[in-house]
């Protein structure tokens, strides 16, 4: 049964592959559900996604949604439309942020 628990806290094999930087069979899902979202909204496939939407709450998805900067402008822009937000909600597709964004190299 506690083998059962510790599975429910890991990725899937299937999105594992998004996580090149760390040891994604040791990344516990809810310790670490901000980094997991963020990354499965920006890099996620299909079956990726519907683990994400099924894994996490709406509320929570939103939630990191609205306030990461990790997300480009094109996943910002697809999950804002997806779930109904508009884009003034959502940080990373501020005017504000555009211009800090672009302005960090300077060339």
């Amino acid at each position: 049964m506690a083998k059962s628990k510790l599975n429910g806290k890991r990725l899937p094999q299937f999105a594992q592959r998004y996580f090149w930087d760390v040891d994604a069979r040791k990344l516990d899902a809810d310790k670490y559900s901000t980094y997991i979202i963020e990354r499965l909204l920006e890099l996620g496939n299909p079956q990726s996604a519907r683990w994400l939407l099924q894994r996490y709450s709406r509320r929570k998805i939103i939630g990191v949604l609205r306030k990461t900067r990790a997300l480009s402008r094109m996943s910002a822009n697809f999950w804002a439309v997806y779930f109904g937000l508009p884009r003034e909600e959502i940080r990373c597709l501020s005017k504000r942020y555009q211009k800090q964004h672009s302005t960090v190299w300077n060339f």
